[in-house]
């Protein structure tokens, strides 16, 4: 391609491509060359129709004929040959892609902020569940333990009562063991009438004089059967 300080020639297919669409897709690589010279910028998605729109406009202005150049690009030659855009046109288009791209910037900065934030809510949540299914195991297990405590419970106060009831047996037995004691000691000289004072007391296997049945003879001896 011809270039000169100010102008750069490129194929006019590329140039009517650009003005009518025509074959864009397939001179989508000279188009954005022609563009990227035109307005100084570098051209990618987010300057390019910033970039077409405005040649564009500059273009027709300077050449209204071109409107019509659809089916008739062969009549203005094979090259042609385009400037860059003024100045104060490619500053104004600069500034504009510039402040979208400092925004896109911002945007997907907060874009990554909100994906690290949701990242962080669904660990959060995931960790919350978890924690709600520790909760529920652990209140299970509390319940199980307080029905073995109020079995536990249940069996101490029978165990005590059961006791309790031992234990009264076991001082009614004190209490009546020491009564019949006392009884059999006292019951032992209840058994017959006690011995009249100065009478004599039989020794173990002797017979009593009185020993036997009947009553006295008139000489008042004593007799047996």
């Amino acid at each position: 391609m011809a270039e000169s300080v100010d102008r750069k020639v490129f194929p006019m297919g590329t140039f009517a491509a650009y003005l009518t669409g025509e074959d864009k897709d397939a001179n989508m690589a000279g188009i954005k060359e022609m563009l990227g010279y035109m307005t100084q910028l570098e051209i990618d998605g987010t300057s390019l129709p910033f970039a077409e729109a405005v040649a564009k406009a500059w273009i027709y202005e300077q050449n209204p004929e071109l409107i019509h150049i659809a089916g008739k690009a062969d009549q203005f030659g094979q090259h042609v040959s385009v400037p860059v855009l003024p100045a104060e046109l490619t500053a104004q288009v600069a500034a504009i892609v510039g402040q979208l791209k400092d925004t896109q910037a911002k945007n997907k900065a907060q874009a990554t902020k909100i994906s690290e934030l949701e990242k962080k809510l669904a660990d959060t949540q995931a960790e919350l569940k978890t924690a709600k299914a520790k909760v529920t195991t652990y209140e299970a297990q509390l319940g199980e333990d307080e029905k073995k405590l109020q079995l536990s419970e249940t069996k101490v106060n029978d165990y005590i009562g059961k006791v309790d009831g031992l234990l009264a047996k076991i001082e009614e037995v004190i209490k009546h063991g020491v009564v019949t004691a006392a009884a059999g000691g006292a019951g032992a000289a209840a058994d017959g009438p006690a011995p009249a004072a100065g009478a004599a007391v039989d020794s173990p296997g002797a017979v009593s004089s009185d020993f036997g049945f009947g009553t006295e003879d008139s000489g008042g001896d004593s007799f047996g059967f």
